[in-house]
């Protein structure tokens, strides 16, 4: 052609379309590297935006609520199974979905970023939400191969072992999936404290809704005194509610959350070899403390939901409707406090914002220790509303800590972000074996002793 190739311009070269012919070059066209090059400049986050982030860790949140708060209730008193095979149930619940979320973090890291149309992060968000959907419903049902009396009770368990394994394998998709989306999202500290309050209100929501739904069944629909067999359908029918609308809030999050074109991938080419590979975590110090703090936040979290309201019921002896006031307290002042998270952090720092929310819990816990039952008291009124001040101090703690804690996460994976979720697995993974471990020994040192009064 009379020139020589280094005296090619790229550019026009890459212009010459099918035909042949020599076209002048096109920006978008310019440069054929990925859809990496075409990402948008990153801008701050509408507030529509961030709420649709925000629910899409809703039916996670309702399905979790159920699973702490009522499953060795419904296993022991519904199903009648003895303590123990109720206990192991959790148990192998919380080890599937611990084993489960490193592996998963990594497969979500090295998912190619486009798949069927999705983000890689909302490609493994979509496949959990459908384990869940399927699953969630036969572990809250009676065994439906089992109606005869003469099954096996083996088989039983073999049935609610694998929906239960299923579950929790999806559960954990859609857990990790959404958390690593939160450093894609936005590079702005304050945004990621942002998104993870968000995220935690509408925990605290989920919870306070689950609760409510089954205080009105096992209370005003179901008129007996005592759970036993005949609260089946309250227990079901709460789940079924739970699918329809959780899928519903799933649907919200897709349509809502844009997920960035792989940026992570990008920043993390032209920055020489930042990217982590997922062993090179084992490495630094700061995983090992970061994964102690967030571990012993979820401790606090959800071994306190398991039995705040058994410690109301059985150890202070309150009335019935205590069970739904103690929990209602909690949720309301952890929703609270949330709204003024994202300012906290701003004008004193993450870790003396943890070490508040930490100074809250322990102040809780000391007054649950100290607290006497009314009956037993010359004011019983008075103190049983002093009870309650207690759990305001622990909803306000708690969700302070789960907060600040998620952030601190995020800042560890920093620029990172390409193996993010594997981050967010390990993180899980203590959570899960800690919490199914710290259940077993407060079962094994107070077992209940009876099914039924």
């Amino acid at each position: 052609m009379g020139m020589d190739d280094e005296d090619v311009d790229e550019k026009t070269l890459l212009s010459v379309d099918s035909k042949g012919a020599g076209t002048p070059p096109l920006e978008e066209e310019a440069v054929p590297e990925t859809r990496i090059a075409q990402c948008p400049p990153r801008r701050r986050l509408h507030w529509l935006r961030k709420l649709a982030y925000g629910v899409g860790h809703v039916f996670n949140d309702l399905a979790a609520s159920m699973w702490f708060t009522y499953l060795i209730l419904f296993y022991h008193k519904v199903i009648e199974l003895d303590n123990a095979l109720a206990g192991t149930l959790l148990l192998i619940g919380q080890v599937v979905d611990g084993l489960s979320t490193p592996v998963i973090g990594y497969l979500c890291d090295i998912t190619p970023f486009w798949f069927f149309g999705f983000g890689r992060r909302k490609l493994w968000h979509i496949m959990g939400t459908v384990l869940v959907a399927v699953s969630l419903f036969f572990f809250w049902h009676k065994c439906l191969p089992c109606k005869s009396h003469s099954t096996p009770l083996g088989w039983e368990i073999v049935w609610y072992a694998v929906f239960i394994a299923i579950f929790q394998f999806g559960w954990a998709s859609v857990q990790i999936s959404h958390l690593s989306l939160i450093p894609e999202l936005t590079d702005d500290e304050e945004e990621r404290v942002g998104l993870n309050a968000i995220r935690t209100s509408f925990t605290l929501l989920s919870n306070l809704a689950v609760f409510v739904t089954m205080w009105v069944l096992l209370n005003v629909a179901d008129k007996k005194e005592y759970i036993g067999p005949a609260a089946e359908w309250s227990f079901s029918g709460a789940v079924l509610g739970i699918i329809f609308f959780g899928l519903i809030f799933s649907a919200i999050f897709h349509l809502g959350t844009v997920e960035p074109c792989s940026r992570a991938q990008q920043r993390e080419e032209k920055q020489d070899g930042k990217r982590v590979a997922w062993f090179q975590w084992f490495l630094k110090p700061q995983l090992y403390m970061v994964a102690g703090i967030y571990m012993g936040t979820r401790l606090i979290v959800n071994v306190s939901q398991v039995y705040t309201p058994l410690y109301l019921v059985d150890t202070l002896h309150l009335p019935k409707e205590s069970v739904a006031i103690g929990p209602l307290a909690i949720y309301i002042s952890g929703f609270l406090t949330t709204l003024f998270l994202r300012v906290i952090n701003k004008f004193i720092g993450r870790y003396m914002t943890y070490f508040c929310g930490l100074a809250l819990t322990w102040g809780a816990l000391l007054w649950f220790w100290m607290q006497e039952a009314p009956a037993q008291t010359e004011h019983p009124q008075v103190e049983q509303i002093t009870v309650y001040g207690s759990t305001v101090l622990l909803g306000a703690g708690g969700s302070t800590v789960l907060v600040t804690s998620l952030s601190m996460v995020a800042d560890l994976i920093g620029p990172t972000v390409g193996s993010g979720a594997f981050v967010y697995g390990l993180m899980s993974f203590t959570d899960k074996v800690s919490n199914g471990v710290a259940v077993q020994i407060v079962q094994a040192l107070h077992p209940c002793k009876s099914t039924n009064p």
